[in-house]
C-alpha cells in the first residue's frame, strides 16, 4: 500500500515512505551533479545526451515501471513523478530523454505477452537503450482518429506504411510501439499498435526536428515504407487502441543498483543479456501480436 493510500488516526497521510525520500535525493543528487553542469551546452547544440543517459541508467533511474519478474523495479507511477520532478529540474530535456522509456514502453507493459515482454523489455533493464512511442503524425496529434499510417494483412506478415512525427527519442530508439490503421474504415476503432525495431527494413529518420525548447531531447521524424512484420497466432483486438485506460499500480517498490541502496538493497541480477528476437514482436490487445 503506498503512502497516500495509508490511512492514520486523523485521515490520510501524504507523507512520502523513507524508500521514497531516499529516491528522491538519489534523483536530485543526480540531476545537480550529471545534468546541471551540462544542461546549457546540450540544449545549445542540441545534443543528445547519450552520456546521462548511460549513468542515469546505471544509478536505476530509468525504466521504472518494468516489472520485478523481468528485471526492473516496478515502481509506481508516484515514484516516478518523484524521480522525473528532480531530473527535469536540472534540465527539461535531458530529463524527458532519460524518462520516456516510460511512454514507449506502457503499451507493452499493458497490454504485451509474457513473452514479448520478456524479449522487449528485459533488454530496456540489462543496457542503456531507448523506445519510443510512436503515435504522431503529420496530420494526426491530438486528433489520433485521423492517423493515416496503415498496416495491411499480406498472408502471415503485415506491412506498414505511413510516416510519424514529433516522436521521442525516436532517432536513437531500438524500437518504437507504432499505432497504425488495421481498418481505416473504422475509425478510431480500427487502429491497432505494432513494435517496430527501428532498424528493420523501410524504416527511415526522416529528421532531428529543431524545437524551441528542451532542444537536448531527441524528437524526430521518421517514416515507414512497406515495413513487413512477420504475424504470429492471435491476431488484433481490434479497435481498442484509442479506448485503452493507461493505468498504472499505485503500490510501490524497490529502487535498482544505487537507487536500491537508498533504501533497501536487493541482490542485482546476474542474468545474462537476452537477446532480441529475429522477429519482430508486436503487442496484442490493444496492440497486434506479430
Amino acid at each position: 500500500m503506498s503512502t497516500i493510500e495509508h490511512a492514520t488516526a486523523t485521515g490520510v497521510s501524504f507523507a512520502l515512505t523513507e524508500e521514497q525520500k531516499a529516491l528522491r535525493q538519489l534523483a536530485r543528487e543526480f540531476a545537480e551533479k550529471e545534468i546541471r553542469p551540462k544542461e546549457r551546452e546540450y540544449d545549445e547544440k542540441m545534443q543528445h545526451p547519450a552520456d546521462v543517459i548511460a549513468k542515469a541508467h546505471e544509478v536505476g533511474l530509468m525504466n521504472l515501471y518494468v516489472p520485478e519478474e523481468h528485471g526492473g523495479l516496478g515502481l509506481s507511477s508516484f515514484d516516478g513523478m518523484l524521480v522525473g520532478e528532480e531530473l527535469n529540474w536540472g534540465c527539461s530535456g535531458i530529463g524527458t530523454s532519460v524518462s520516456a522509456n516510460g511512454l514507449g514502453s506502457a503499451p507493452l507493459l499493458l497490454f504485451g505477452s509474457d513473452e514479448q515482454k520478456a524479449v522487449w523489455l528485459q533488454p530496456l533493464v540489462e543496457s542503456p537503450i531507448l523506445c519510443s512511442f510512436g503515435l504522431s503524425e503529420p496530420g494526426a496529434g491530438s486528433d489520433v482518429a485521423a492517423l493515416k499510417t496503415t498496416a495491411v494483412r499480406e498472408g502471415d506478415e503485415y506491412v506498414l506504411n505511413g510516416s510519424k512525427t514529433f516522436i521521442t527519442n525516436a532517432g536513437y530508439a531500438a524500437w518504437t510501439v507504432v499505432f497504425a490503421k488495421t481498418d481505416p474504415r473504422g475509425g478510431s476503432k480500427g487502429m491497432s499498435a505494432f513494435i517496430v525495431p527501428m532498424d528493420a527494413p523501410g524504416v527511415s529518420i526522416e529528421s532531428h526536428l529543431e524545437k524551441m525548447g528542451q532542444r537536448a531531447t531527441d524528437t524526430s521524424a521518421f517514416a515507414l515504407q512497406d515495413v513487413r512484420l512477420p504475424a504470429a497466432t492471435g491476431s488484433a483486438r481490434r479497435g481498442t487502441a484509442s479506448r485503452s485506460r493507461w493505468r498504472r499500480s499505485t503500490s510501490p517498490g524497490p529502487a535498482r543498483r544505487s537507487a536500491r541502496s537508498a533504501s533497501r538493497r536487493r541482490p542485482t541480477s546476474t542474468r545474462s543479456p537476452t537477446r532480441r528476437s529475429a522477429s519482430p514482436s508486436t503487442c496484442q490487445s490493444p496492440c497486434t501480436r506479430a
